[in-house]
């Protein structure tokens, strides 16, 4: 009975969840009412506050479910491994795509009302880096600063996630994962001036 009773709670904050998610990219979070979120989801108001005190609650709950599941995906794919080479974190790089793709209207929504959500999505991704990797360069400069590495490389890959949500997706996952490993794995070789940028 109580199992029951876990499951259907969890349906109906997941339905809230979604009904919320689907009025947040229609008009201003200050514009949805708690009303508004019920009736979306197929309940009434007294069904919304038996699981939320409010819409800052409810926002606040999927916005930690996002980064929740974003912080997880770095080694989903190398259970049974210690280590692999660069070329080889494709596979992660590729889940974090997908992870965003499939959530994309939630991270669109969560865009919209949070102008701190790429900083705490940078910030997410180091701090899982920093738990579970340990990246070695070639040559292994000692000069190179590990935390700078993995701000770097946290802010790189989130900048090339907003990119994405800019172009309005038009890119599949496997081929922003693609072009993300090639940015981050190949050093550049020369930088040659435009003619035009330089001053008369």
């Amino acid at each position: 009975m109580e199992d029951r009773l876990d499951r259907r709670s969890k349906r109906t904050r997941e339905a809230l969840q979604q009904a919320y998610v689907r009025l947040l990219r229609e008009k201003k979070a200050s514009a949805v009412t708690i009303q508004d979120i019920a009736e979306a989801a197929d309940y009434n108001r007294g069904t919304f506050y038996n699981h939320y005190p409010g819409k800052e609650e409810l926002l606040a709950e999927i916005r930690s479910e996002f980064l929740r599941r974003f912080s997880e995906l770095l080694l989903a794919p190398y259970p049974d491994r210690s280590g692999v080479e660069a070329a080889e974190i494709y596979p992660s790089s590729l889940m974090l795509f997908e992870h965003v793709e499939r959530s994309r209207e939630t991270f669109l929504a969560l865009l919209g009302t949070d102008a701190g959500l790429p900083e705490a999505m940078t910030r997410v991704l180091r701090e899982s880096m920093r738990r579970d990797l340990r990246l070695t360069l070639e040559g292994d400069p000692a000069e190179v600063d590990q935390d700078f590495m993995l701000h770097y490389r946290a802010s790189a890959t989130i900048g090339t996630l907003l990119y994405w949500a800019e172009t309005g997706f038009k890119f599949s996952a496997s081929y922003m994962a693609r072009q993300l490993m090639l940015q981050l794995n190949h050093r550049l070789d020369y930088i040659a001036f435009n003619e035009k940028a330089r001053p008369e």
